[in-house]
């Protein structure tokens, strides 16, 4: 196998364990179109038309990745749009944003899950499923005045709703997320056109026995991923990975800031390595204009493209394709915690990052490198696993996986420590001798499935002893359908347990490397 088919190979491995599970989605869609329902269907005083209620964001684009905060996998965000039908002129927004929450909070099951008022948002919070939670945000909205959008703005633009945690108040600002999901897909039509049909009848295939779909053709859309949606879920995880417990973390790069940026450039590239290299190409050379003085000047015309500009104050713009009022950069000129620029900064080390990570070794890579630097906390910087790099994990006394490896579905391992009761530890976390673990397995396979695990010794205690284990075994555990594997802390040194489920013969999930660290 060619270098270029085995990297190739590695990151659309590593992009699919990204993906939702279509079963998941179908959830999801169910939970937003109950809710969808629900507020269509209220009463909205002095409104002149009915609410629209439509998605918005990752879930709408086909870019959904799951998010990750404090170093672990958290509740998928789905992002909705609510359009009331007030003329912007004879309302405010405080009163559209109130409506749409004294709505949501008259229906007895969303008011439990109702998050406090957010800056722009109402959220609900699902519970977790399977391991696996959902948070909706509901942005209250009106119709754009048309003396706002006359010329300049798509006729689909909204004002939103804002409240302004400085002071209060409640001001409007504009968005499309419309128009803007219709310029994305103008970007991704030729590469989805060109995919879609095969894509939908592996996906069919596979649910098959499932019954989810009723033909090719009931597949969504948004299941069919081109390489610009590959490389842009890539890319997001893996600045919520290398942004993972950094100082600069709450100014890491929006992920609208990273899918207007991949987009623009996009030229229907066949590989997601293609995509990523040209990208990656043209944000390095804007970083080294950021490196020399800070500077940024418009001396860009041999790349074609002007992604990010400054004006002449200083202040940075990355603009909506599809509403000039709507700045993407507006916050990258601010100073906070006493550093100026903050979020430019943030974003040009993260490109420089990406470079590294993506370019730099791809002549050294095995087939799970990729996968594993999206997936663990030794890709992250994390200080709980400071020094474990990819390499690390390729001991030659870890046995590889046998079966295909379509991994269409997820799992996710959590740990248990038993101290005077069970508590929970995280992945890398330093913890003593002569302590009992259970870990649990979570995921979305359909039933009847095969669980199988890993456990991994490394160290010199454990070699001296004869204990390098690295056997991939079937769980013994029939009571908890395998789910779940208990062990005890015996030598010092940095282990791991991975779970595989394996369901016809094919390993339709893999957890990625939950870290032990014996001191």
């Amino acid at each position: 196998m060619s270098n270029d088919v085995s990297r190739e190979d590695a990151l659309l491995a590593a992009a699919r364990k990204l993906d939702i599970s279509p079963s998941k989605y179908k959830q999801a869609m169910e939970r937003f179109n109950s809710m969808k329902d629900y507020l269509v269907g209220g009463e909205f005083k002095d409104a002149t038309f009915p609410p629209e209620v439509y998605l918005q964001g990752s879930f709408k684009l086909g870019t959904e990745v799951r998010p990750y905060t404090n170093c672990t996998d958290a509740d998928y965000d789905i992002d909705a749009v609510c359009l009331l039908g007030h003329s912007k002129e004879e309302t405010t927004p405080y009163k559209v944003k109130h409506q749409v929450g004294d709505l949501l909070k008259a229906h007895g099951t969303y008011k439990r899950m109702l998050d406090d008022e957010g800056k722009r948002c109402w959220t609900l919070n699902y519970s977790e499923e399977d391991g696996i939670g959902f948070h909706m945000d509901i942005l209250p909205s009106v119709q754009e005045s048309y003396s706002a959008i006359e010329g300049r703005i798509g006729k689909n633009a909204i004002a939103v709703t804002n409240k302004i945690a400085r002071t209060g108040a409640y001001a409007w600002s504009t968005s499309n997320p419309k128009d803007f999901a219709k310029w994305f897909f103008d970007k991704n039509k030729v590469a989805f056109n060109s995919v879609k049909l095969a894509q939908k009848q592996l996906l069919f295939e596979t649910w098959r026995k499932d019954g989810l779909f009723a033909d090719t053709d009931a597949v969504p859309d948004v299941h069919v991923k081109t390489t610009l949606q590959r490389a842009i879920q890539i890319l997001k995880r893996h600045r919520d990975i290398r942004f993972c417990n950094q100082t600069n973390e709450k100014f890491k790069p929006i992920s609208m800031v990273i899918t207007v940026l991949a987009a623009q450039v996009y030229q229907n590239e066949s590989t997601i390595h293609e995509t990523l290299r040209h990208l990656i190409d043209i944000l390095s050379r804007h970083a080294a204009q950021m490196h020399s003085g800070f500077l940024f000047e418009e001396n860009m015309a041999q790349t074609r493209y002007s992604l990010i500009t400054r004006t002449a104050d200083g202040k940075w713009n990355i603009p909506n394709p599809t509403n000039p009022d709507e700045n993407f950069a507006d916050k990258w000129h601010e100073q906070e915690n006493g550093v100026s620029h903050a979020r430019a900064k943030a974003f040009f080390q993260w490109v420089e990052w990406v470079r590294k990570d993506f370019v730099d070794i791809a002549e050294r890579l095995e087939e799970d490198h990729y996968s594993r630097s999206l997936s663990l906390p030794s890709s992250s910087n994390n200080s709980a696993t400071s020094g474990l790099t990819m390499s690390f994990f390729n001991v030659p006394h870890r046995m590889k996986p046998s079966w295909p490896l379509p991994l269409s579905h997820s799992v996710n391992v959590s740990g248990e420590i038993k101290t005077t009761a069970w508590h929970k530890f995280d992945s890398g976390e330093p913890i003593d001798k002569e302590m009992d673990l259970l870990f649990t397995a979570h995921t979305d396979v359909p039933k009847p499935f095969e669980v199988y695990w890993q456990v991994v010794n490394t160290g010199k205690e454990a070699e001296d002893a004869g204990q390098l284990r690295g056997k991939i075994a079937l769980s013994k555990n029939a009571g908890s359908g395998g789910l779940t594997q208990k062990e005890r802390t015996s030598y010092s040194g940095t282990h791991w347990v991975e779970c595989f489920v394996v369901k016809d013969g094919e390993c339709l999930a893999r957890s990625g490397e939950f870290v032990v660290k014996i001191k």
